[in-house]
């Protein structure tokens, strides 16, 4: 079987939505999971909605709702009078009453939330997943439209985690078996069935029956986890790039394409900040064996980047890697001991229970410094946690830049005219804090 991932940026007008159903018919072969992003920019308006919500702004709270209602609609209207020849009941679900339906159930979730005492990341997480659920009953109504047989997933019913709010981690035992199970209905007792649609991002709390979310960009780690239970031959991730290159081209417009990688290499990349692949999506398909392919919707002719399939350990390539909007995050013993293991073990759980990592860290007798996605609403429950210990101060407008494998030479040309506030590196990998 394959995996396919389709991001956001592939299905945010109509034009995308047919890509996407051609791509799948084209090579989609008999067994097949598609998991689908929020289209466009939802996510982002739906964190406006959270936060309107939660300083009891009700009424622009509702005026974003009618502009991610709106959004839909403007992307769905080409396609409403479109009906291919192959559809068995071209009837069998209208698109706008699809999203009507969604869209009343959003407010529904608004309301039941609105004066709750759930914490802001809690609260994220019941309202923020409506994008990807949005997007998908649209992706469905559009295939039946077009007689393409398949199964609708909510994957809040298999993807089970544990609370940790907007990272939430897999609970590998049920999410497999739940897979598992819906896999083998779907090719048992559906027939006409060529493919099961889900979600990226979103999962189940075990425990308390929440939504909860997978980090932004989450839908890869999502398709990266239905490959690993389901022994997929390969995850195909379709982007509006050609595949991984070796800068972001936004940035730099010599980027190149890096035509294979080990899963080494993009464990690296992705850890150190590249965004075209979610951090957490290489291991689950590494302990498989199963190669991932990140492929452009727009010239899917074309190879793109082959991640596995038996590449070089030890081969590196060079690549520049920019992490925009990062906080210096300073901590200075109150009492002038020293920070010692006790110390950083502090640290490191209250970074791990708000679900931030640590991107580089440094330390000295009495003080620890890391640099840190600037997220408010992570970093300060963080800092409340601590300030009890350690004088806190935090330095924002930054980016932290990972050069690869680079000579000191083209070092010293990518950092030209930038202003840094000191570097990092181990053996070929140098990192600086560079103020934006």
């Amino acid at each position: 079987m394959l995996v396919f991932k389709f991001g956001g940026a592939s299905v945010q007008d109509a034009e995308g939505l047919r890509r996407l159903l051609r791509l799948v018919r084209t090579y989609g072969g008999d067994s097949l999971w598609v998991v689908v992003s929020a289209m466009g920019k939802t996510t982002n308006l739906l964190e406006q909605v959270v936060q309107a919500v939660r300083d009891d702004r009700w009424p622009e709270a509702m005026e974003l709702c009618g502009q991610i209602r709106e959004a839909h609609l403007e992307r769905i209207q080409p396609l409403r009078l479109e009906v291919d020849s192959r559809a068995t009941s071209p009837d069998q679900k209208n698109l706008e009453q699809v999203l009507d339906t969604w869209m009343d159930r959003l407010l529904e979730e608004l309301r039941s939330l609105r004066g709750s005492q759930l914490s802001y990341n809690c609260f994220y997480d019941q309202v923020v997943g409506y994008g990807e659920i949005l997007s998908t009953a649209l992706v469905s109504a559009y295939f039946d439209q077009n007689g393409w047989g398949h199964r609708w997933v909510d994957a809040r019913d298999v993807l089970v985690t544990d609370a940790t709010w907007r990272d939430a981690r897999i609970q590998w035992e049920p999410t497999i078996q739940r897979l598992h199970e819906v896999h083998q209905e779907d090719y048992r007792n559906h027939q006409g069935v060529q493919c099961v649609l889900t979600q990226g991002f979103i999962g189940r709390d075990r425990v308390s029956g929440l939504n909860t979310t997978l980090g932004r960009e989450g839908s890869d780690f999502t398709a990266s986890v239905v490959a690993h239970a389901l022994h997929a031959r390969e995850l195909w991730v379709w982007k509006d790039v050609d595949g991984v290159m070796d800068a972001d081209p936004r940035l730099f417009p010599m980027a190149r394409l890096l035509p294979s990688l080990s899963y080494l290499e993009a464990v690296e990349m992705t850890y150190y900040g590249a965004t075209v692949i979610h951090p957490k999506t290489i291991q689950p398909l590494q302990n498989k064996g199963i190669p991932l392919r990140v492929r452009s919707f727009l010239h899917p002719e074309a190879p793109g980047t082959l991640i596995g399939g038996g590449e070089n350990e030890d081969q590196r390539h060079s690549c520049v890697i920019v992490k925009k909007n990062q906080g210096l995050l300073e901590l200075v013993s109150k009492d002038f001991s020293f920070i010692s293991e006790e110390g950083l073990s502090m640290i490191y759980r209250a970074l791990y229970e708000q679900g931030l990592k640590a991107n580089l860290a440094r330390h000295t007798a009495v003080s620890f410094s890391l640099v840190v996605d600037n997220d408010p609403y992570k970093l300060q429950p963080v800092q409340e946690a601590l300030s009890p210990f350690f004088e806190i101060h935090l330095t924002q407008g930054l980016s932290l830049w990972t050069l690869m494998h680079q000579s000191d030479k083209m070092r010293r040309g990518f950092l030209s005219g930038k202003q840094w506030l000191f570097e990092q590196h181990l053996n070929d990998i140098y990192q600086y804090v560079v103020v934006e």
